[in-house]
């Protein structure tokens, strides 16, 4: 039987892959800001102090408590593997220590391919991570050689475009809802007394696994989109070629050690690198945690066995040792990344262990330091895998922590600067997806030597989107509509001027268009637009009972949609509305597209004469005060061959 390489990542492992870097903090601007300039991927050296604490806490919670329970001889070779590192540590330049974080980083990468499970979304990351994200100083050939071949060979496994892009569309708008049930209200860390929960609470979203396929389950689209997930897994064939393209790993191994003159030990063998990849899996933390400690010698010098003890002891809520393996981390890491992300995507946990261990004083201290780190480690190119909006959130929400803990107004502005940022890069994504909605349907073309499974793909990808276009509704990019609650939140807050609101509204709304189709959601983003909120009355809608049919412009993906019926006796609240069709008159705008939406119960309901029907349609969810109420009155009316037939009549104020 065929072995079976295995590619199914969680996010986290995946960060636990990528070594540091190394540089100097720049200093946040204090004053309102458009964009960022802390460009340089940047580690912070831990202190004497912090080295002092490090090695006062980890080597006598880890070390000693795992040597008492060692015999004697056991000790005796520690002892003299510790004396062989030690006098290795002090004679390891910068190059051999570079090359080191290198070797392990690639081998570890290789491990992960062949022992997780098979999974497209897991090499779309190493894909892009690879191209991306090295470090050109930090590669030499035959680093080249072995991320080429990484490269050349995932590359004829990678999904077509559309689906990449739909993944990563849905992943998302995902995790912008996540952050938004962590953080409902966008300036709420202003006043909130428990704002350490809350700040939990969105970083435990950060780490969303990218790769799960539970991460699309709760996708806001009811289009059939099943086929996002069907070919997940690579076929035996696909999967042993890709093995077999790993197997020079080895010989990249000797080939660096040898050539560098690496103490064999700083490079992690086929063995250990097997065991750190099978136990960093685990869930049981307990387990996980007791593997780690006793292992320490041979991780140490391994940059990622410190991160994942940094995101372990978080989770356990032991936050002395986090901090503890964090500057343990910083005191060996090298630049073998553009910027360090894994790192970055690990600091909102030691700002989080900050506050829960640190005096107001130091907490302030330490967070203003790691947020500027965390900055300086996050891509924001452009919307897609080149940037990462919700880091940058978070950091946000950090500033307006520490707002309300200094009234120090720059915090409010750093806050400002990324909020603006990040709506400036991610309204383009939504003027993209307007622009899909709006437009006849384009079907994936199978390009001249497409593979099979391309064929495939693109034919099912048709397919979903013919069954998707019958039932779509305008679309909210969640990522967007989050950051913009936040800005204009700031931007009262802090009493912006006339200047920068115009600023504002250009980026929103080019040639005054809306930047979202659901006008009661687009209203809610402009200055100086008398931009009221809907009137019911002034909506032309239709129901009959069972069927409601609404204009699209004051729909969502998002929305909601409840019908209550009085008769004086009880109430009675149906709430399974779906959407049947969207109709899309030719040559016509969105405004005059309608939603037809259909309930089982509404069907099934025996109405009477004189209930009171109260339909409560909220555009978008998350916004439940901003709803349109339409109320109807049921009549007994004669109609041919009917007996006891009901009408309904809208009643207006």
């Amino acid at each position: 039987m065929k072995k079976k390489t295995i590619v199914l990542l969680l996010a986290m492992s995946m960060t636990a892959l990528i070594v540091g870097c190394g540089g100097n903090a720049t200093p946040s601007d204090s004053s309102i800001s458009t964009t960022d300039t802390k460009e340089e991927s940047v580690v912070v050296e831990p202190t004497e102090e912090d080295s002092t604490e490090v090695s006062e806490s980890v080597d006598d919670n880890i070390i000693e408590e795992n040597s008492e329970n060692t015999l004697t001889t056991d000790e005796e070779a520690e002892s003299v593997e510790n004396e062989e590192t030690e006098e290795a540590e002090e004679v390891l330049s910068n190059t051999q220590r570079n090359s080191v974080n290198m070797l392990n980083y690639m081998t570890v990468l290789t491990q992960r391919i062949n022992q997780s499970p098979n999974n497209q979304a897991f090499l779309e990351d190493v894909y892009s991570s690879l191209k991306n994200d090295l470090y050109p100083n930090a590669v030499d050939s035959k680093t080249q050689a072995q991320s080429t071949n990484l490269l050349d060979t995932i590359n004829g496994y990678r999904m077509i475009s559309v689906k990449r892009d739909r993944l990563e569309y849905i992943y998302e708008q995902n995790r912008a809802q996540a952050l938004r049930q962590a953080i409902p209200n966008p300036m709420g860390l202003l006043s909130a007394v428990q704002s350490g929960s809350t700040l939990k609470m969105a970083a435990s979203v950060l780490y969303m696994a990218v790769d799960a396929k539970s991460s699309y389950d709760s996708a806001t689209s009811q289009a059939d989109l099943q086929y996002l997930k069907d070919g997940w897994e690579l076929d035996d064939e696909s999967a042993d070629e890709l093995h077999n393209s790993t197997k020079n790993a080895l010989n990249y191994m000797y080939n660096m050690v040898r050539d560098y003159d690496l103490p064999g030990d700083y490079a992690l063998n086929d063995e250990s690198v097997e065991a750190f990849v099978t136990w960093t899996a685990k869930d049981n933390l307990v387990s996980k945690i007791s593997w780690l400690e006793s292992n320490q010698n041979t991780y140490e010098q391994f940059g990622p066995y410190w991160l994942e003890l940094v995101k372990d002891y978080y989770d356990s809520e032991d936050y002395e040792n986090c901090l503890n393996a964090l500057y343990k981390y910083e005191g060996i890491s090298t630049r073998i990344f553009r910027k360090d992300l894994d790192y970055a995507k690990l600091l909102p946990m030691a700002i989080i262990a900050a506050k829960e261990t640190m005096s107001e004083s130091d907490y302030i201290t330490f967070a203003d330091k790691y947020c500027d780190l965390i900055l300086s480690n996050t891509k924001k190119y452009k919307d897609g895998e080149d940037f990462d909006w919700s880091i940058r959130y978070f950091t946000a929400q950090i500033y307006i922590d520490l707002f309300a803990k200094t009234e120090n107004r720059s915090y409010l502005e750093n806050a400002y600067a990324i909020a603006f940022e990040n709506v400036n890069i991610l309204a383009d994504g939504q003027r993209a997806q307007n622009e899909i909605y709006l437009a006849d349907i384009k079907q994936v073309e199978v390009k001249k030597g497409s593979t099979k499974r391309e064929k495939e793909e693109a034919k099912e990808y048709n397919k979903a989107l013919e069954k998707e276009r019958k039932i779509a509704l305008p679309p909210v990019n969640e990522s967007l509509y989050l950051n913009c609650d936040l800005l204009f939140a700031l931007a009262d807050e802090m009493d912006i001027s006339q200047k920068e609101k115009d600023k504002i509204v250009s980026i929103l709304h080019e040639n005054s268009d809306p930047i979202f189709l659901t006008e009661a959601l687009d209203n809610r983003f402009w200055f100086g637009k008398n931009t009221g909120d809907i009137k019911a009355d002034d909506i032309s809608i239709e129901f009959n009972g069972e069927k409601l049919i609404i204009p699209a412009t004051c729909i969502s993906d998002r929305s909601t949609i409840s019908l209550t019926i009085s008769n004086g006796k009880k109430d009675t609240v149906i709430d399974d509305w779906i959407v049947d069709e969207v109709k899309r008159p030719k040559k016509a705008g969105v405004s005059d597209y309608t939603v037809t939406y259909m309930s089982e119960k509404a069907e099934k309901y025996k109405y009477q004469d004189g209930d009171v029907i109260t339909i409560s349609v909220t555009p978008v969810a998350e916004s439940p005060d901003k709803n349109l109420v339409f109320v109807y009155n049921t009549k007994k009316v004669k109609k041919a061959f009917i007996i006891n037939s009901i009408a309904f009549e809208r009643k207006k104020k």
